[in-house]
């Protein structure tokens, strides 16, 4: 029995100096980590337990169980670092908070209106499924009043050969959804009305930077009565959406309201971003791409 005692008293004492994650640190890496990743580092950790328990009794640690998995270099490379994400020094525009997160396994979004549009014409609309991805979200300086992002940016980590797919995808929803009309509720001041919106989208530059790359513009009319036609509203601000790959990578950029201005002439206008600039940031966005995409630059 006293043999006994001392080895809980050590147990005890081993147990005691293990530091366990804090819950924040664990959801951290849950988002992260894919489950094979977690698996793995969880297995890791009850065989530093199981080798401590059994150093404590006197014997030799047990070997850890051969994992028969994916390597590890399989894994690591599906992971995007927050490094191919543009800085805040790479947009020539004033930006404040920066926001981000990433994910498993999501689909490609490039834009769901024209995604919208596609479906109701019945042509493909959706894009390929990540294997992993990145997000963030640049907002402009907090003024007071209510902040509107300068632009967001989603980077995703695609199978061999799905890269192509999305631009095929793209190109088909562009031929297909050149204008599109949406029907909506707007409230006014005599209460809801029914509207029409016409949509239009074109793509005025192509193969400007990286593997394959290409600028969307969406432009969108006043919306009208459908019982009139009159317009009941001004035009929402136009949108530019860049898309570019790099290797495997796959970054979908796109502007917050008023950011994109085009006057004709190429130079851009008010406090937006002129199109010579938006090309300059997806070349920046494709060399950013570059270090951690398959194969690289």
């Amino acid at each position: 029995m006293r043999e006994d005692s001392h080895f809980v008293d050590r147990l005890h004492r081993d147990l005691g100096a293990v530091r366990w994650a804090e819950p924040r640190e664990i959801r951290a890496l849950a988002r992260r980590r894919s489950r094979r990743t977690a698996l793995l580092a969880a297995t890791a950790v009850l065989a530093v337990v199981s080798g401590t328990a059994y150093a404590a009794a006197g014997r030799p640690p047990a070997p850890a169980p051969p994992v028969a998995a994916t390597p590890a270099s399989t894994v690591v490379s599906a992971e995007i670092p927050p490094e191919v994400l543009l800085a805040p020094s790479d947009v020539p525009l004033r930006t404040g908070v920066r926001l981000g997160e990433s994910g498993l396994a999501e689909p490609v979004r490039v834009d769901p209106l024209l995604e919208s549009c596609g479906r109701q014409r019945g042509v493909p609309a959706s894009g390929p499924t990540s294997r992993s991805s990145r997000s963030q979200t640049l907002m402009r300086p907090a003024t007071g009043g209510p902040t509107a992002p300068v632009l967001t940016q989603d980077v995703y980590r695609l199978d061999p050969g799905h890269g192509r797919l999305l631009f095929g995808t793209v190109s088909v929803l562009l031929n297909a959804c050149a204008e599109w009309q949406s029907t909506e509720s707007m409230p006014l001041a005599g209460g809801p009305a029914p509207t029409v919106s016409t949509h239009r989208w074109e793509a005025p530059i192509s193969g400007f930077a990286g593997d394959e790359s290409v600028m969307l513009r969406h432009r969108s009319l006043p919306p009208r009565s459908r019982t009139d036609g009159a317009v009941v509203a001004t035009a929402p601000p136009g949108e530019v959406t860049m898309v570019v790959r790099v290797g495997d990578l796959v970054t979908v950029i796109a502007t917050g309201p008023d950011v994109a201005e085009d006057t004709g002439d190429g130079t851009g206008a008010g406090p937006g971003l002129s199109h010579a600039q938006l090309e300059t940031l997806g070349r920046t966005a494709a060399r950013r791409l570059c270090v951690a995409a398959d194969p690289g630059c």
